[in-house]
């Protein structure tokens, strides 16, 4: 094996899953595109520069393959099934009642806290990451974050 990927899986594949289990809210989907998304990087790691080169990289085809995988005519399908399961379960992630409550908000949102709060990324790294402007990177956070602000005092009401 090659020990610089043995490296780069160990420090990235937790924030590679949870990226993936913020957009497909589902645990095996998220494990199949973890996967996935490090066959890829196993076949393009020569390419690749340095280490915040990769990290931006993981996250730019893990977005994709998510966005691939829910658009996909079988995901759709299946969807369609699971629905009536998932009203009655709730997510929760190590007893973490805020995570819970992001996975309420919707993709677009879930996706910009997980980026800016669990990642660390600065809003301009985000706006690259996802081809948007500064200021659609704000606008988007202050929503989600007024979405759970929401959210949250309906809960303790």
């Amino acid at each position: 094996m090659n020990p610089e990927f043995d490296d780069i899986y160990e420090k990235y594949k937790n924030n590679i899953y949870h990226l993936a289990l913020s957009y497909t809210k589902n645990q095996y989907d998220a494990e199949d595109i973890v996967q996935n998304v490090f066959i890829k990087l196993h076949k393009n790691l020569a390419k690749l520069l340095n280490e915040a080169h990769i990290k931006n990289w993981l996250i730019k085809v893990t977005i994709n393959d998510c966005k691939t995988y829910i658009l996909s005519s079988w995901c759709k399908k299946v969807r369609l099934f699971q629905d009536q399961e998932e009203e009655n379960i709730t997510f929760t992630y190590q007893n973490d009642e805020l995570l819970s409550t992001i996975f309420e908000l919707p993709k677009k949102d879930r996706l910009i806290i997980h980026l800016y709060y669990y990642e660390g990324y600065s809003i301009q790294e985000i706006g690259k990451l996802l081809k948007l402007k500064e200021n659609a990177v704000k606008q988007r956070l202050r929503r989600a974050r007024e979405k759970l602000k929401h959210i949250l005092k309906e809960d303790m009401l």
